[in-house]
């Protein structure tokens, strides 16, 4: 079994859009934060939330993801530092996961790494 990583939005729109390299895999994961960012872009959103759930394990938002970024989110607040929402659950899966995130925008998610997240 390879490396377990979390796929950030941008890079699964690069897999799609342009066939950039990711094969799925029973390695490769996407956040629910991630299928809802990616489905509102397409024509047909059940087909394509149906497509994800197909090739990708999709991790659902539970209590252990939900509480860590609420914890992250005070954290910063302390600090006077914010990030999105939607950035912040998708690191936190990733955190509380032990997933490795693959994105394009890891300044989005620079703010996490003191908080545990690891880059693919």
């Amino acid at each position: 079994m390879g490396e377990r990583v979390l796929i950030d939005t941008d890079s699964l729109i690069d897999y799609y859009k342009d066939g950039a390299e990711l094969e799925p895999s029973d390695t490769h994961h996407v956040s629910e934060v991630t299928v809802y960012e990616f489905i509102r872009g397409t024509k047909d959103m059940g087909e394509a939330k149906k497509m994800l759930e197909q090739s990708f394990l999709v991790i659902w938002l539970d209590n252990r993801i939900v509480m860590k970024a609420g914890e992250i989110w005070r954290a910063l607040k302390a600090k006077g530092e914010s990030i999105d929402d939607r950035d912040l659950m998708i690191g936190a899966t990733a955190i509380v996961e032990g997933l490795k995130l693959l994105t394009r925008n890891a300044g989005h998610y620079a703010k996490l790494r003191e908080h545990g997240l690891v880059f693919y």
